[in-house]
């Protein structure tokens, strides 16, 4: 199945990249290994129009807008520098790892929100350097952003995935260079003590075509290990990833947020 994929040899030639991709510690209950290059790859999806043209939908009236292309008033960073407004859209400055996070807090919510990854004539070889971000509910649950329009990633790590946990449905992703959308349930975990009453839990439409279907997570993301919970607030601060590498200079544009009720 590897040699299936010509990137791979060129990939696979990397010791650490090998180490993460083949030799992952095991998901529970599952068959596959985080970051398996080995896990079947979601059937792809043509997602029609969805968000892609060039003005944004107007979100709802009871939304908190997060941003809306005039400033990042709503966001904060320890890198705030490395984040720009370009011609009404936010871009990532692709040099510092580092997150933007939202000045208020959230549990419960429906969040929205667009992107792009550039068009790059000459792609790195690594599939995971190609306008890699991702979008956080509570600063620690990632679904992932990613061009994984027609390269070969670990499922687990494509963009719909729940980074390192779960794959999407499908792959509903489009071309680099084309705006593409987000729109997410997260409903946060719930903790006695230092035991988990339930699991965090997500809803994903990705460009309007559904690829997490009230998913539970086994915990926060982390990255080539297998995630588990640890109590925290019931409520943190929404955070965007710069993943701090050239080719993945993510650009976003109309981010809300509604609150939600626990059910």
């Amino acid at each position: 199945m590897i040699a299936r994929h010509p990137a791979w040899a060129a990939w696979l030639a990397d010791p650490a990249l090998a180490k993460l991709t083949l030799a992952g510690p095991k998901l529970p209950h599952s068959p596959w290994r985080v970051a398996d290059i080995r896990r079947p790859q979601p059937p792809a999806v043509d997602t029609g129009t969805a968000c892609a043209g060039k003005t944004p939908n107007n979100p709802p009236g009871d939304a908190d807008v997060l941003f809306d292309g005039k400033d990042l008033s709503h966001f904060t960073s320890d890198h705030m520098a490395e984040w720009s407004l370009e011609n009404g859209v936010l871009v990532a400055g692709g040099r510092v790892y580092n997150f933007l996070r939202t000045r208020q807090s959230y549990g419960d919510a429906q969040i929205h929100l667009e992107w792009k990854t550039p068009a790059q004539p000459n792609p790195p070889v690594n599939p995971q350097r190609r306008g890699n971000s991702g979008v956080f509910p509570m600063g620690l649950y990632e679904i992932q952003i990613l061009d994984s329009h027609t390269t070969d990633t670990y499922p687990d790590g494509m963009a719909g995935s729940i980074y390192s946990q779960t794959p999407p449905l499908v792959n509903a992703t489009r071309p680099p260079g084309v705006w593409q959308c987000y729109d997410i349930i997260f409903r946060a975990p719930r903790f006695d003590g230092e035991k988990v009453v339930s699991p965090a839990r997500v809803t994903a439409f990705l460009n309007g075509v559904l690829v997490q279907d009230d998913t539970a997570l086994i915990g926060a993301t982390v990255h080539g290990k297998v995630a588990a919970y640890a109590p925290h607030a019931a409520e943190l601060p929404l955070a965007i990833q710069d993943h701090g590498n050239p080719e993945s200079r993510v650009a976003f544009r109309n981010i809300w947020v509604r609150r939600l009720s626990p059910r």
